[in-house]
């Protein structure tokens, strides 16, 4: 004899095994969202000392020296020291602001390889060029400072500062 009840007691068993299985599933899924994203931080975070130029300042994007170079269409001479380099991307361009040192007769080839032969007031700079070359060096008293422009955009300039003795200090501001 066949009860009524044990029709209804077979739906809730299946019920129950749809349940748990879509419990289990769920459960996975989660944990499997989560082991990716730490497995992606362990191994992407921008703070990676494999991962991040240590000649990147604090705050910039993690864009290697060479791709931003690239990108903003300035190239680093052969012989410079001091590298440092700031560096911010979005959809609007590639922000570049480098300094380094190099034998001050190399620099005439630098600013024409750079297309920045425009002379400029350093006072009329963007406070931004002028904040970055401050907080990396750059100071009035160290010597004479001479500022070059590209050729109408004003996406490119650079600051040059020639010390009593020693090399000059460049300070570069690219945005493409």
């Amino acid at each position: 004899m066949n009860r009524p009840d044990a029709g209804a007691a077979e739906v809730r068993g299946t019920r129950r095994v749809i349940l748990l299985v879509a419990a289990f599933l769920t459960g996975m899924a989660i944990l499997g969202g989560v082991t990716i994203a730490g497995l992606y931080l362990y191994l992407r975070h921008p703070w990676s000392p494999s991962q991040h130029d240590r000649r990147a300042y604090p705050g910039s994007d993690d864009i290697s020296l060479k791709k931003s170079l690239r990108l903003t269409g300035t190239t680093l001479p052969e012989g410079a020291v001091n590298v440092r380099y700031y560096v911010q991307g979005n959809m609007m361009g590639t922000l570049l602001q480098l300094s380094y040192q190099v034998p001050c007769h190399d620099v005439p080839a630098i600013t024409a390889e750079a297309n920045t032969t425009i002379p400029i007031a350093v006072d009329s700079l963007e406070n931004n060029a002028l904040r970055f070359a401050k907080r990396h060096g750059w100071s009035p008293e160290h010597g004479t400072t001479v500022a070059f422009s590209d050729d109408q955009t004003w996406n490119t300039v650079i600051m040059v500062q020639t010390p009593a003795t020693g090399d000059c200090s460049v300070y570069l501001r690219a945005f493409t």
